[in-house]
């Protein structure tokens, strides 16, 4: 795979970032979760895997990750990286057909979803569309986190969401807000 560098960029409308997440990223995008009862978590943008692999190693046994990845060489790179957990479903296909997806997969509502998805790049519909279809499927006691370099689309995730934790990392090329959504 060509450096994330060049791949992102080359790439840009869809990625929306020039650089992996960082660990402290990961680190706030994943504290507080429930994963002791966590079944199903779907993961919006698997990149390079960087999330993917910390939330393989949080994840119970019995758990499934379904990760969307559309860049053909992040997929094909995950794919490799990842082939011998059984608990990934790495899919290539937009996130916004997730629903399709994890019909395929599982009949329970996921219970976390991490969205690494550029919003401030898709339109408004588009991103009204994935908000309302997330909310509607997820785990009553479930929790959407989203993280953008902006807070462009905060008011989307109100509009959608009871509750949301924002927070900041400033140890990330480029800062991000973390939100963390829920019904409740």
């Amino acid at each position: 795979m060509r450096s994330f560098f060049r791949e992102a960029i080359s790439s840009f409308r869809t990625t929306g970032t020039i650089r992996p997440s960082s660990k402290f990223l990961i680190r706030n995008c994943l504290k507080d979760l429930d994963f002791e009862n966590a079944k199903l978590i779907l993961e919006f943008g698997a990149g390079n895997g960087c999330i993917t692999e910390s939330l393989l190693e949080r994840m119970d046994e019995d758990c499934i990750l379904v990760s969307f990845e559309i860049n053909d060489k992040f997929f094909k790179h995950c794919e490799r990286k990842f082939s011998q957990d059984k608990r990934l479903h790495l899919v290539q296909k937009s996130a916004l057909d997730f629903i399709e997806t994890i019909d395929n997969i599982s009949e329970i509502q996921p219970d976390i979803i991490i969205s690494s998805l550029p919003l401030s790049l898709l339109g408004d519909e588009q991103t009204s569309y994935l908000l309302g279809m997330v909310k509607d499927h997820l785990n009553s006691n479930g929790c959407f986190v989203q993280y953008q370099y902006s807070i462009g689309k905060l008011k989307m995730l109100k509009a959608n969401f009871g509750n949301i934790n924002t927070d900041f990392t400033l140890r990330n090329l480029p800062p991000a807000f973390v939100y963390q959504c829920s019904n409740k």
